[in-house]
């Protein structure tokens, strides 16, 4: 079992939990917190919800994570 891939896989599925289960304030905190910042530096942004890409990333996370755990474990 190989423990750095092991704990990429867990860091991971953190990540993608935390995704899934926390999507609107995810959401408040990049609208109040990134976009102004983005928008001082000259990036020019579109604010909307994009709360269903959140459940997608989350997935497509813990999907990594099942994929880590796995090659962990082979090696």
């Amino acid at each position: 079992m190989d423990i750095s891939y092991f704990i990429r896989s867990i860091i991971f599925l953190v990540g993608g939990l935390l995704i899934i289960i926390f999507p609107k304030e995810l959401n408040n905190f990049k609208n109040h917190y990134i976009v102004p910042f983005l928008i001082k530096v000259g990036f020019k942004s579109k604010i909307k919800d994009e709360i269903k890409g959140y459940y997608q990333l989350g997935i497509v996370f813990i999907l990594i994570s099942v994929v880590l755990f796995i090659v962990s474990i082979t090696l």
